[in-house]
């Protein structure tokens, strides 16, 4: 028997073995049903605070991201300048002015006496020249808006009440992203939040762009986006007019706004004096005083026939007058500081109050024409660069000084931080002696 066939018998068990180890069924691990119940809910959770964190990040990104690829063209405010006013020895005084308005009408009605003319007034013509203005004043209500601030008080029950406040705004200008309100703040309270209300009736959210502490003028800011298009058509822009030689006494003007402290009301009178200047820190404010009724709550604005803005109604001005009637701080004399408030730059403060030299003190006194000062503020940039009472400022940088007005609308060109040289004229005793001095301006606060 060979070597092969003895190991026969070896090789046929081997192959037994290996048949019957592949015929075995491999034993599968039983599910663990809580543990993939466990798993799927932490997934999902997961992917719940994934889509939280991806939206929440998305709505605080997409405006920059959007404001980096399309940048919003914001168009800077600019009112168109006015004709320079006369100086002040070239003023007429406000008699001579209305005794040239008398001789004025004095003529016409002799020419028309004299041309036999006569004009006979009826009720219906009472009524149409009633119209008239009513019309004027309605057009007026495009641009004519209520601001409110709203805050929560605790009133002595401990109850939570909520105060609601109100003014009459302006529409000024629109700088191709938002509606621009000039407004008196003095009755608003101080809120992060405003709203303005339209003649339309629509209501949107307010941001307080800016606020002249002197005078209480605010210029707050409503966004396009607020309003349909169709909205939009309805919005009118204020034209500001000239209420310096623009206007003149005796001449008609209408309130409106909240002239008798309720909305939308509207009263018709004439200006009565245009003398009367606010004096206030930095500036002089000339008012219009009219022959209409006052009230601690009226606000709004003067306008003329043409439905041009011609003065502010403000507390300011209200506080400042000596009689019962509505007095407006002129539109001429806010123009600049509207459009600085508007495009959100600060308002220097050199810290003085003054006045024009007049006509009689030139020529009696031989005081030179310029900014005379009253009085200077404790700790202000003025008072540090040693202003004093008496001095007369003749020149600021470049710009002549020719009155108290001039002072503040060259102020008003400089900006917070900025280094200004004032060339005063001194009294010595004797005479005016020329000196300089140089101030940092400061800031508003």
């Amino acid at each position: 028997m060979d070597e092969n066939e003895l190991q026969a018998p070896d090789n046929s068990e081997a192959k037994e073995k290996m048949l019957s180890f592949m015929h075995e069924t491999t034993k599968q691990t039983p599910v663990n049903k809580r543990k993939l119940v466990r798993r799927t809910v932490i997934t999902a959770f997961s992917a719940l605070v994934f889509g939280v964190v991806a939206c929440f990040t998305f709505l605080i990104l997409e405006p920059v991201i959007s404001n980096w690829l399309y940048p919003e063209e914001i168009t800077k405010v600019k009112f168109p300048e006015e004709e320079d006013e006369v100086l002040p020895e070239e003023m007429l005084t406000e008699n001579t002015l209305q005794q040239e308005l008398h001789d004025d009408i004095m003529q016409q009605v002799e020419e028309m006496t004299s041309q036999g003319m006569e004009q006979s007034f009826t009720a219906d013509s009472y009524e149409q020249l009633y119209k008239s203005l009513k019309d004027v004043a309605d057009e007026a209500g495009a641009y004519m808006v209520t601001v409110k601030s709203k805050i929560s008080e605790i009133d002595w029950m401990q109850d939570t009440i909520e105060k609601e406040d109100m003014a009459s705004g302006v529409i000024v200008a629109d700088n191709g992203v938002e509606y621009l309100i000039l407004a008196d703040t003095a009755g608003l309270s101080n809120v992060e939040a405003y709203s303005v209300s339209f003649s339309t009736g629509l209501t949107a959210q307010a941001e307080l762009k800016g606020r002249h502490t002197p005078t209480g003028i605010g210029i707050f800011g409503v966004r396009h986006t607020d309003f349909s298009d169709t909205a939009k058509e309805l919005i009118g822009i204020a034209t500001l007019g000239n209420s310096g030689s623009g206007i003149s006494v005796g001449q008609p003007i209408i309130a409106v706004g909240r002239p008798i402290g309720e909305n939308d009301s509207v009263l018709y009178g004439i200006v009565s004096s245009k003398s009367t200047t606010l004096n206030l820190v930095d500036g002089v404010f000339r008012t219009i005083d009219t022959d209409m009724n006052d009230c601690e709550a009226a606000g709004g604005a003067l306008i003329n026939m043409k439905g041009e803005v011609i003065g502010l109604l403000t507390d300011s001005a209200r506080k400042n007058k000596s009689h019962s009637n509505i007095s407006a701080i002129g539109i001429s004399d806010l123009k600049l500081l509207i459009e600085k408030l508007s495009n959100e730059e600060a308002v220097a403060y050199s810290g003085i109050r003054g006045m024009d030299v007049t006509k009689e003190a030139h020529d009696e006194l031989d005081v030179p024409y310029g900014a005379y000062v009253t009085e200077v503020s404790m700790q202000s940039p003025c008072m540090e660069a040693g202003v004093l009472n008496g001095d007369i400022i003749v020149q600021m940088d470049e710009t002549a000084i020719n009155s108290f007005t001039d002072y503040k609308q060259a102020l008003l060109k400089k900006k917070p931080e900025e280094s200004v040289t004032l060339r005063i004229k001194r009294f010595t005793g004797e005479q005016y002696t020329d000196m300089t001095v140089n101030l940092l301006l400061a800031e508003w606060k």
